[in-house]
């Protein structure tokens, strides 16, 4: 009977150690000397299946996603091979640090300390808006701009590669007139990065994106959507769809012929379509 007890005793033990703690949130690290410093951001999102991105904020206010992250029992680790990163870590008993070993430049222990909203690094520096992020699609989030303003609202779409960061300079010349959002789509930036399959990017899935960032965003007067360069094929799919949504689409170097695609002109020319 003692025995049995005991093995109960340690078989509970084992599997306590081996459950998974909760470690989404933010996490923060400091690596480097004096001559060359970096801080680190570990983001683990817990509502699209633990999902991670690391930001080296000192160098970009863009994350990279962390498509090898893992977590077993209280081990974490994850690559970064593009910049030739590697981590391993063991979450601490209460929960608000991550100690290991990162490989970058070398190797040398690095600790993750849970951040709270009094410790949280900014790392959005380039931008003097708020952030949001929008949920379009399960376990697909989308970061969402607002530089705020006065007036009708104006959306701002990026070209292919880009993020609505692209957009803070520019934003803050249109605030007087309008009240200016920007959308960074899905694959890119801080939005979610889901499969690259045709069905999750095509033109009417971006576009319905959009669409329902617009219903989030609960606004009182129709927008304008600006869209620059690919984002013209998400302006045609959103008015060509729906054209009670918005007041007027603006095409910034994006009149190609994505943005006019349809059944009917699969390979589209401009001169038929009368817009050359």
């Amino acid at each position: 009977m003692k025995l049995t007890l005991r093995l109960f005793v340690i078989v509970v033990a084992i599997a306590a150690s081996l459950h998974a703690q909760d470690i989404s949130g933010i996490w923060q690290a400091s690596i480097g000397n004096a001559k060359e410093h970096h801080r680190l951001i570990l983001q683990i999102d817990k509502d699209l299946g633990s999902t991670a991105k690391l930001y080296l904020i000192d160098d970009s206010p863009d994350g990279f996603l962390l498509s090898s992250f893992s977590q077993r029992g209280t081990q974490i680790s994850f690559d970064l091979p593009d910049l030739k990163i590697s981590y391993k870590g063991t979450v601490s008993s209460d929960g608000n640090s991550i100690n290991g070993w990162m490989i970058w430049d070398g190797k040398g222990s690095v600790t993750f300390m849970r951040a709270t909203p009094e410790t949280a690094w900014p790392h959005d520096v380039h931008c003097s808006c708020s952030v949001s992020f929008v949920q379009v699609q399960k376990g697909v989030k989308l970061e969402v701009l607002d530089w705020r303003g006065a007036g009708r609202p104006l959306i701002l779409l990026a070209s292919l590669g880009a993020t609505a960061h692209d957009f803070d300079d520019f934003a803050h010349k249109l605030t007087a007139r309008y009240h200016v959002y920007g959308i960074t789509r899905r694959g890119y930036g801080e939005s979610s990065s889901p499969a690259p399959i045709e069905t999750n990017y095509n033109a009417d899935r971006l576009g319905d994106d959009v669409l329902a960032v617009l219903n989030s965003l609960q606004l009182k007067q129709r927008p304008v959507l600006i869209g620059h360069s690919i984002a013209g094929e998400e302006l045609s799919s959103v008015g060509s769809r729906h054209p009670e949504k918005v007041a007027g689409l603006v095409y910034l170097d994006a009149a190609y012929g994505y943005a006019f695609y349809s059944p009917a002109y699969p390979d589209p020319d401009l001169d038929v379509l009368g817009v050359a």
